[in-house]
């Protein structure tokens, strides 16, 4: 493998409680209830759009809501303005996520950043782990027109980095990134620590499953 991507949330970083935080501090400001950590770490992987969403429907019980309602759209607005002062607030690496990544560059593997969260916010977090020049490509969540699990975000990294897809894999936790990894053709590695939700990690048809990002470098995937 000469191509290592990586999802971002839930799979080198554990973001959840300042997601959730600044999700729930949206909500409050339009009179609804929040949703906590724990329900808050299986709404998250598909995007803010998508995580206020399913946090409207889940509040509301209106499973008519969508990302498009003018609710939704009012509150990843006020979402985006909670998140940005806390996003690296109480966020941390996962273990050994910053060795890995120098490791695989020592091993002149390419590594590139995939992940459905805007822009705004990786290049913000990114100094705050000192990973800011750690990545030969970063394909943010608003840069192209569609988000994982289309395969164009890893299309444009593989072009990025001038490799095919059977030279890379993705790495990632939800079912956005293992269907990205499928649609565009690379090799899947699912982490099990991360914000998985409801999908069963070892029956997702998933490449490769790891407990610890250290295992991508035992048996190159």
């Amino acid at each position: 493998m000469q191509a290592y991507l990586f999802d971002f949330d839930g799979t080198i970083v554990d973001s959840a409680p300042d997601l959730t935080r600044a999700l729930d501090l949206a909500l409050n400001k339009a009179g609804l209830p929040g949703v906590g950590l724990e329900l808050g770490k299986q709404m998250v992987g598909h995007g803010a759009g998508k995580l206020i969403e399913r946090a409207v429907r889940h509040v509301t019980q209106d499973e008519h809501i969508t990302m498009e309602s003018p609710l939704c759209r009012l509150l990843l607005s006020v979402f985006f303005e909670e998140y940005e002062p806390i996003c690296a607030e109480t966020s941390v690496l996962y273990p050994g996520a910053k060795e890995v990544i120098q490791t695989l560059k020592d091993q002149r593997k390419q590594v590139g950043l995939v992940t459905n969260k805007p822009r705004r916010f990786v290049e913000l977090m990114l100094p705050a782990f000192d990973l800011h020049t750690a990545f030969d490509t970063i394909v943010a969540g608003d840069d192209l027109p569609t988000k994982k699990p289309e395969p164009d975000m890893v299309h444009h990294a593989l072009s990025d980095l001038d490799r095919a897809p059977n030279e890379a894999c993705l790495i990632g936790d939800s079912r956005a990134d293992l269907g990205a990894a499928k649609a565009a053709g690379v090799c899947s590695i699912m982490v099990s620590f991360g914000y998985s939700g409801d999908l069963n990690l070892h029956e997702c048809g998933a490449d490769r499953v790891i407990s610890d990002l250290m295992e991508l470098l035992v048996n190159d995937a």
